[in-house]
């Protein structure tokens, strides 16, 4: 909820800033470079991020000693380890409390 507000503030102010350079013939581009930078970076990140796994990835993975709740779903994680990649998956480990 918050990151489609700040996307869609950060999309309007684009907007707006661009129609003022164009309007008023100020430089004003170096602020709109920076706003698309902020969204084009407010996009990577939902698409980089991936949702926690519901099953235990095969072999070469391993399980570490890391665990933890996630603060969005509030479902224990369980971290899990590629040594050949150095990847690291984080995998629901239960369900979240009061299911």
């Amino acid at each position: 909820m918050l990151r489609a507000a700040i996307i869609g503030c950060a999309g309007l102010a684009l907007l707006w800033v661009v129609a003022a350079a164009l309007l008023t013939g100020m430089p004003l581009w170096g602020a709109a470079a920076m706003l698309a930078i902020l969204l084009v970076l407010l996009l990577v990140e939902r698409v980089r991020y991936k949702p926690l796994a519901d099953s235990r990835p095969p072999p070469p993975w391993e399980a570490t000693q890391e665990r933890f709740v996630d603060p969005e779903t509030g479902v224990p994680v369980r971290v899990f380890f590629n040594p050949r990649t150095g990847e690291r998956r984080y995998v629901a480990d239960g369900p979240a409390p009061g299911d």
